[in-house]
């Protein structure tokens, strides 16, 4: 008869243990909005101890914060908010779905451990040489609207400068002879005039398109000085119910 027992119970448990993770986070995602608690943790607390995907482990550690908070147990609250936010480093929650003292919390936690949280977050390969590469400093810096800009009016001045050039090089020859060297701009017919106007383009454009990179260089460099303070400086506010502090933290 005991051996009869046993064998209902594990087929009754053996269902349950095999819903997908992604089936229960749902289950204790809709206790969670009904702010039943109790279920949210117990249906969350067995997945805690499974091998999940990280997605899910992430969600599995901020239900059961909200169980932890809002049956009284602070510390062990943190301390999933905490692994969720190991897991997902710009996790957030909803201001429209919990009370403000739990969102309070919750930042709470994030601003103590800031500064291991900013240690995890993988920080993009940044090169200062690429300041000298044209619109190169513009995209490394995030830029892109500008970078495009940029590579758009230095283009138009090369194609300027260089097309001029060509036609200049095949009307014109240059002559020397006891005042100096000059172009002559004659063939079949006068081109001198038409060939004067090509020479003030060809300047224009060979000037223009140098200061253009120069500014790309210029700021390109102030670009990527910003980026690097605001990667060693990181901001952040905390508030409780009586007040707020506002702070930096990051490597001086």
């Amino acid at each position: 008869m005991k051996a009869l027992c046993l064998a209902v119970l594990v087929a009754l448990a053996a269902p349950a243990s095999a819903q997908p993770a992604s089936d229960v986070l749902r289950d204790g995602n809709a206790a969670a909005t009904a702010g039943d608690w109790a279920t949210v943790d117990q249906l969350v607390r067995p997945l805690l101890a499974q091998q999940l995907a990280s997605a899910d482990l992430a969600e599995a550690h901020r239900l059961a914060g909200l169980a932890a908070f809002f049956r009284g147990d602070k510390p062990t609250a943190e301390h999933n908010f905490l692994s969720y936010l190991r897991i997902d480093l710009d996790g957030q929650l909803d201001p429209t779905l919990y009370p403000p003292e739990v969102i309070t919390f919750f930042s709470n936690v994030k601003a103590k451990h800031n500064a291991e949280l900013r240690a995890r977050r993988k920080q993009s390969k940044r090169y200062w040489l690429l300041n000298l590469v044209p619109t190169g400093g513009q995209f490394q810096n995030g830029d892109r609207t500008k970078g495009f800009l940029l590579g758009g009016v230095m283009g138009a001045f090369l194609i300027g400068n260089v097309s001029t050039f060509l036609v200049l090089r095949s009307w014109c020859t240059r002559v020397s002879g006891e005042g100096g060297s000059s172009l002559t701009c004659d063939d079949s017919k006068d081109r001198a005039s038409t060939a004067s106007q090509l020479r003030t383009i060809n300047l224009v454009t060979g000037v223009g398109l140098i200061l253009t990179y120069a500014y790309g260089v210029y700021d390109g460099v102030q670009g990527y000085r910003r980026k690097t303070r605001e990667q060693r400086i990181q901001p952040f506010v905390t508030q409780t119910a009586h007040e707020s502090f506002i702070g930096v933290a990051g490597s001086f």
